[in-house]
């Protein structure tokens, strides 16, 4: 009896689960100094239940991690001064999520932090490179993530997850112009009444482009010569100011 209801359990969780396949139409975003963002369009396709369109989706486009620099203003008499230093991270440079609707409705809390499905569940560790009150550490969370929503690294859209003809569907998302270069992932999660039955993942990478990425590599495959480069440019900048001055 013990056999056979174990098996009828595993029966009723195949028979749950679905198949997802995920894929980019662009894999590769070049980045140039007149990048203005770029769209992203994922798509994909659903097996394994018989009515996809039931079904809730989440998309979160994900990296790369980074850390930053973060200061508290303080009030010194009447000015308001950047207070200490600390670095927050490793926290990802950007995080956007794309749902069915607001993933409250769609993901129970403990499945939203096993998967980070939430900016909040985030791992954002706060280094102290000052002392400062270990309670303050939510604080400083906090304000990144409040910074990184109003330049538009953090966001968060019921908008751009379609369904289309059968089991294939689309997620139509926006890297905005301030999007970090480095590799990405991007994962869809499939629910359906709060459980999730299946996921996918695939990669995305953003590269400097042009000018930029010869300078950029440039920069990082010979530093001391880069600095050298650097040091002579500011000198005859300075130098040909001085003649225009002189005229």
């Amino acid at each position: 009896m013990r056999t056979l209801l174990l098996a009828l359990c595993a029966l009723a969780t195949n028979a749950a689960a679905a198949d997802i396949e995920i894929a980019l139409t662009d894999e590769l975003v070049e980045v140039d100094a007149g990048f203005a963002g770029a769209r992203l369009l994922l798509f994909g396709a659903i097996t394994g239940v018989d009515d996809p369109q039931t079904l809730d989706m989440i998309s979160v486009i994900r990296g790369p991690d980074a850390r930053f620099k973060i200061r508290q203003m303080q009030k010194n008499n009447l000015i308001w001064t950047p207070g200490p230093a600390h670095t927050v991270g490793p926290a990802p440079g950007l995080y956007l999520t794309y749902s069915t609707r607001p993933v409250d409705d769609i993901a129970p809390l403990p499945l939203q932090a096993e998967y980070r499905l939430d900016a909040d569940y985030i791992d954002i560790p706060i280094e102290n490179h000052v002392a400062a009150p270990a309670e303050k550490a939510g604080l400083f969370r906090n304000a990144f993530l409040s910074e990184a929503e109003a330049i538009g690294l953090y966001h968060a859209s019921t908008q751009g997850v379609a369904f289309k003809t059968g089991a294939l569907f689309t997620i139509d998302a926006r890297l905005p112009a301030n999007t970090p270069v480095g590799e990405y992932d991007v994962a869809v999660y499939l629910f359906r009444n709060g459980e999730m039955i299946g996921s996918d993942v695939t990669a995305l990478a953003v590269n400097r482009a042009g000018l930029e990425r010869r300078i950029y590599d440039f920069a990082h495959s010979k530093p001391i010569s880069y600095g050298i480069f650097c040091v002579v440019l500011s000198l005859l900048a300075g130098w040909i100011a001085s003649l225009a001055f002189r005229k």
